[in-house]
């Protein structure tokens, strides 16, 4: 959404036809540019991790191995204008920010914060992650985010803000990315309330059960939106556990078990996208086996070919020999009929 309104703005993203396409569960678009995204799975994949495994805090963005991506890397970035103010969204920026500010020193970056709550509904119904999983991803990011950004060249906006002063808060977000107002009133009535599926409170967040770093972390992240957004605050003790969601949460009837669950979760992802590649591995293997069987037939067919044509060229040869010994053979017997008819 925030995407969106920002290209509306006049943020450069890139050919259209280098962006995501809308879906069903989406219609409005993702706006990722796809060269970005593949340039972070390559990082991740590089790393051992992957979008919903994320990379070891010690993980080694400088090293020589991540070169190839960075020379990738290199070239999209020159291909934008750099008179225009141009930018990309992709959720993996969040886990491969070092890398991109290794060739972007003066990168600004946009965080836009979403109810924990939210955040994880939304990654269940779209991958079929756990709540517990998503909670995790959630902290993971937004930490990583916070520790890869210098405050000077960060803003943070709330998910909420832009369906309570939609025009405000983009014209906040535009001033800070140097983008002209002109197109922010347009731009911020394209914000619509039937996009929002879900929505939830802080006390929802704290009956949730989660930890007291997850809630410290949203409430820092809501204060440095410098009150632009209107998340319900809560003066209420954090409990010690919580087994359900409440509110919305509570139909979702799910749990939010211990870290020891989800580590379990991660390694089983791990292990089905390992199996997934092997099995890809195997059939590529396979592939290229019958190709090269193909190829070897596909060259005997070519001799086979070759000896028929060399056959059909004596055939031909041939043919014309025994039609010149006939030519030969008729006009001997005209001669020799010609001689009896003149003895006689």
């Amino acid at each position: 959404m925030l995407t969106r309104l920002l290209h509306k703005c006049g943020l450069e993203l890139g050919p259209e036809s280098e962006l995501m396409p809308a879906q069903a569960d989406n219609p409005d678009g993702f706006w990722e540019n796809l060269r970005f995204v593949a340039i972070n799975d390559e990082v991740l994949n590089e790393l051992g991790a992957a979008w919903d495994l994320p990379q070891p805090v010690s993980a080694d963005f400088k090293g020589p191995k991540l070169e190839p991506m960075r020379m990738k890397a290199r070239l999209l970035i020159n291909g934008f204008d750099s008179n225009k103010v141009w930018g990309w969204k992709d959720p993996r920026n969040s886990l491969t920010l070092p890398f991109w500010r290794g060739l972007l020193p003066a990168l600004k970056t946009i965080i836009i914060v979403r109810h924990p709550l939210e955040a994880a509904y939304s990654m269940h119904k779209r991958n079929g992650t756990s709540y517990a999983l998503g909670l995790q991803l959630w902290e993971i990011y937004n930490r990583r985010l916070i520790a890869h950004t210098p405050p000077q060249e960060r803003l943070v906006t709330h998910y909420q803000a832009f369906f309570d002063q939609p025009e405000a808060e983009l014209r906040r977000i535009a001033a800070f990315a140097q983008l002209p107002e002109d197109e922010v009133p347009g731009a911020s009535a394209l914000v619509t309330l039937k996009r929002r599926h879900t929505s939830f409170t802080l006390e929802q967040l704290i009956d949730a059960g989660v930890s007291e770093q997850l809630l410290a972390l949203y409430r820092s992240l809501i204060k440095e939106t410098s009150g632009t957004a209107t998340a319900t605050t809560s003066s209420r003790p954090v409990p010690e556990k919580r087994d359900q969601l409440a509110g919305p949460g509570s139909r979702l009837n799910v749990s939010v078990p211990e870290g020891e669950t989800v580590r379990r979760e991660l390694a089983w992802r791990r292990g089905a996208e390992i199996h997934q590649r092997e099995t890809i591995d195997k059939l590529e293997t396979r592939i290229g086996a019958l190709n090269q069987e193909v190829s070897a037939k596909a060259v005997e067919m070519a001799r086979r070919d070759g000896r028929i044509e060399e056959l059909q060229s004596a055939y031909a040869r041939l043919d014309q020999v025994v039609q010149r010994e006939s030519e030969q053979w008729r006009r001997a017997a005209e001669e020799l009929a010609d001689q009896r008819r003149s003895a006689e």
